[in-house]
Order: C-alpha cells, then structure tokens, then sequence
C-alpha cells in the first residue's frame, strides 16, 4: 500500500501558472485594443474638391432672379505640404427684385479649393435680375519667400450693348487680360435696358504662385432685355514666410571646481586619535542571530515531519 503524502501547497502549485496566463491574455487584449484604435480608418472630412461650381445654366426663364455666394478659405502650409480648405455656398432663387428663397452649406476639405465658377450662362430670359459674389482668402505659412502679385483681371468685355448709356459700371475698366486670375462679366446684358446695368467690381487682389486660384463668373449671362447683372470677387493672399534656423549658441565651457581639502583626520599625521569604536557588542548580535536561524530550522523540520504524518 502505498501511503499518499500530503504537501501544503501543492495543490495550489498551478495557481501562479494561472495567474500568469490571465495576465498574458490581458495583456493582448489590450494589445489589440490599442493597434484598433490606433490603425482604423479614423473619420476624415469631405473628399477633396479642386472646383466650386453652382448658379451655372440655370433659371433661363424670363422673369427670374438668382442670387449665388461662394466664399473659400484656404489653409497651406508650405513647409510640410499639409493643405484644407473651408467652403460656405449660398444658392438663392425667386422673381426678380423679390426676397429670394436661399440655401446654405458649409463644407470642409482635406485639399486646397482653387477654382471657383458660378453664375455663368445663366438667368437668360428677359427681365432678370443677376446678383453674384466670390470672396477667396489664401492663408499660407512656412513658405520661403512671401511670393504676392496683383491679380490680372478680365471683365465687362462684350457686354451690355444696345439700351441708354452708360449700360457699364466696371471696376477696373479697362480690363481684357488674356488667362487672368478673374474673369466675370463678358459676354452678359446685351439685350438692352436701364444704363449701368452691368455692375462688376474686383476689389485689390493678390495672387501666389505658391497657391494659385482662379474666378469665373457672370459670363454670358443675363442676355435677355431688361435684365441686369451685379458681380464681385475678391481674391486675397495672406503669406508668412518660414522663420529663419535659429543660431545655435556656444555652450560655455564649465571651470573646474577645486577639490575640497579632506575633513578626516588621520591619528598618524595630524596628532588626532580615533574615536574609540563601540565593538564589544557585536559578538553578542551574532550569538542572538545563529539563535534564532537554528530555531526557524527546526520548526522547519518540525512542519514536515507533521505534515508527513499526515
């Protein structure tokens, strides 16, 4: 017969194994949480748009008034290429000379929004009534060099023929740049009317290489007798250039500290005599010491030859 000897504690031996393994699968799941947070596609903003265009070949019917709004925000940051744009577009229609009915949206891309076209073969029918505005402000930073230029201009060319004079009302006029930076107002109100009845303004603008961006609007509109046009855009560059490396400044070079005189004395050298130690107690610690390591041995012994009985 064999006698079964019962161990204290070994039937717990596998604990820590498992106390281990739960902390390993803890552990991973954590992992994975994190690398899913980490590495999903995280929510991004609307796709990118090169052109804003609205207001075009629309309300043709006589009669009809149209009211369009564009304005563009422009983020780039030249040291690093990162670019977003903001987008506000108001859309407005009704009778002519009446409060129209408008809609509004406001739209964020992860990408510069560098053309702009509205308002352009639209509102044709007699007696209509053509109200269009763009505003683009271009803010730049981290460029090399703050690279602003006049924007060319092009507009109220072929415009506003038959009906009393002056049918034109244009700032600047003169103004037939070829490919310019702004183009609206040609080819509209030729079907006669009241006098100054094509209104284009372009207020100062400036233009970058570093982001350039072009305006067309009114353009062969309003071409009903009658009718009249007011357009303006605004185009604005706003440029940082990157700030200058700053210079590095020389570390000083530190100066040796004198090493301080030793405070000990020594008996032989300088008269002194030690300081009489206290040792007469340290046999008596190591006697009380070797007491009390024979006695944690012998309930030790005196444990298992218990727990063999058992």
């Amino acid at each position: 017969m064999h006698t079964a000897i019962f161990i204290p504690g070994l039937a717990n031996a596998t604990r820590p194994g498992k106390s281990f393994t739960r902390v390993f699968v803890l552990a991973a799941v954590v992992l994975l949480a994190v690398f899913g947070l980490t590495f999903a596609p995280s929510g991004s903003s609307a796709s990118a748009a090169q052109t804003i265009a609205q207001c075009n070949n629309v309300a043709n019917t006589g009669g009809l008034g149209l009211n369009c709004d564009v304005t563009v925000v422009n983020n780039l940051d030249a040291s690093t290429g990162v670019a977003s744009s903001t987008v506000t577009v108001k859309e407005c229609h009704a009778a002519a000379n009446t409060a129209p009915t408008c809609t509004t949206a406001t739209t964020s891309y992860d990408a510069l929004t560098t053309s702009v076209n509205q308002c352009n073969d639209a509102a044709n029918g007699g007696g209509s009534s053509v109200i269009c505005n763009v505003t683009v402000t271009n803010n730049v930073t981290g460029a090399a060099s703050t690279d602003v230029t006049s924007a060319t201009v092009n507009q109220c060319n072929g415009s506003g023929a038959e009906g009393p004079e002056p049918t034109l009302n244009c700032d600047p006029f003169p103004a037939s740049t070829t490919g310019a930076t702004i183009t609206q107002c040609n080819g509209s109100v030729n079907g006669g009317g009241a006098s100054d009845r094509v209104t284009c303004t372009v207020t100062p603008s400036t233009t970058s290489a570093l982001l350039p961006v072009s305006i067309n609007q009114c353009n062969g509109t309003a071409n009903g007798g009658g009718s009249v046009v007011t357009c303006a855009a605004s185009l604005t560059n706003i440029t940082l250039a990157a700030a200058p490396a700053p210079t590095a400044t020389p570390t000083p070079t530190p100066t040796p500290t004198p090493i301080a005189k030793n405070t000990l004395h020594d008996s032989k050298t300088d008269g002194f005599n030690p300081a009489p130690s206290d040792d007469a107690g340290a046999p008596l610690f190591l006697g009380i010491g070797a007491l009390l390591l024979a006695a944690l041995v012998a309930a030790a012994i005196g444990a298992r030859r218990i727990s063999a009985r058992h």
